[in-house]
């Protein structure tokens, strides 16, 4: 019994070894958090790349989003979150940046973020909030204006009606409600709502 215990022992102790090395070897590669927490390019120079946001900037329901070329999205993913499309930059000042980035879903959601020059998030805004369309006895419609001195003018106009069996609209029913919300963006990166 003995020499058999002493012939396992070196048995055993190469598995140990094996699972120690694999063990200090996993715990010194870099985790995936690690290479996103520091990216290889810088956030000024990433958002370098967006075409600037020309102001006054007006869109709608219908609004087309034409983009530029497409920008690395390894890169994108460091300041942005899944599934984001960077759209255009704006300065606020030398030490903030906002973009405007896209979220796509069944309606595209349109967000201001703003940022330091690091490349740290401030604050954000989505500028768009609820679905746009018309079905009998709803139509619902969004703009959004930003205005040059960075307030943020948000237009919601919901309009009811009551309508028959066959879908047509029954006089004298028909209400428009018009919600308006107003945002500005501090000097400092926070976004708040204007009362």
């Amino acid at each position: 019994m003995k020499k058999l215990l002493l012939g396992l022992l070196p048995l055993l102790a190469l598995f140990t070894s094996c699972s120690r090395e694999n063990a200090v070897q996993y715990e010194t590669n870099p985790s995936a958090d690690a290479v996103a927490a520091s990216p290889s390019v810088s956030f000024t120079s990433f958002a370098g790349e967006l075409p600037a946001l020309t102001l006054p900037f007006k869109a709608t329901c219908a609004f087309e989003y034409t983009f530029g070329s497409r920008l690395d999205t390894t890169v994108a993913g460091s300041y942005l979150k899944p599934h984001e499309i960077p759209y255009r930059r704006l300065a606020i000042n030398k030490d903030v940046t906002a973009l405007l980035v896209l979220f796509p879903s069944d309606e595209t959601v349109p967000r201001i973020r703003t940022y330091n020059q690091e490349g740290a998030q401030l604050d954000e805004q989505n500028l768009k909030f609820n679905p746009c369309g018309e079905e009998p006895g709803f139509k619902h419609s969004e703009q959004f204006t930003i205005q040059k001195d960075f307030t943020i003018e948000h237009l919601d106009s919901t309009t009811r009606w009551q309508f028959d069996a066959a879908h047509n609209e029954v006089p004298n029913t028909r209400k428009l409600t018009v919600t308006r919300k107003r945002f500005k963006i501090s000097p400092q990166g926070d976004i708040s709502e204007i009362k």
